[in-house]
């Protein structure tokens, strides 16, 4: 099954990651991370919590350092770029890190676990608000 994932990470002290050409002083505290997974959740999830000799992603990097706290899975669309948005206009995103192929600035984010579940728990996609709004007002013409 593919889709998009957010992986939450403990940073239990300071550190300075360099990824690419950036480099990004993350304090201790919760992050965010938004990837997707269009070859299928069971190629990709499993090298985060299993380790990977070959670095090939900004998140690789952050896994030395981090611990796994949490998984948010979205299965179908690749939401990468919607999820990013929705989590930038709530929480402080760490520019450059992971969007270098996406129309965002970037795909971690340093969050409250408690308001990033309960945001990403009401997260809809347009076409599920869209049938929401239609449901409701069939229930307020009395339907």
């Amino acid at each position: 099954m593919k889709g998009t994932y957010v992986l939450l990470l403990k940073l239990e002290r300071s550190v300075t990651l360099k990824h690419g050409k950036k480099t990004s002083h993350l304090k201790p505290g919760y992050y965010a991370y938004v990837g997707s997974a269009m070859g299928g959740f069971s190629k990709r999830i499993p090298r985060y919590f299993l380790g990977t000799q070959k670095k090939h992603w900004h998140i690789d990097y952050l896994l030395d350092h981090a611990q796994i706290a949490g998984l948010i899975m979205f299965y179908g669309r690749r939401l990468e770029e919607k999820l990013s948005r929705v989590l930038l206009s709530h929480f402080e995103g760490i520019e450059g890190f992971g969007a270098s192929d996406l129309r965002v600035k970037t795909c971690l984010f340093r969050v409250d676990p408690p308001e990033l579940f309960s945001l990403l728990g009401g997260f809809h996609e347009d076409r599920d608000t869209r049938r929401s709004q239609k449901h409701r007002r069939k229930q307020d013409q009395g339907g």
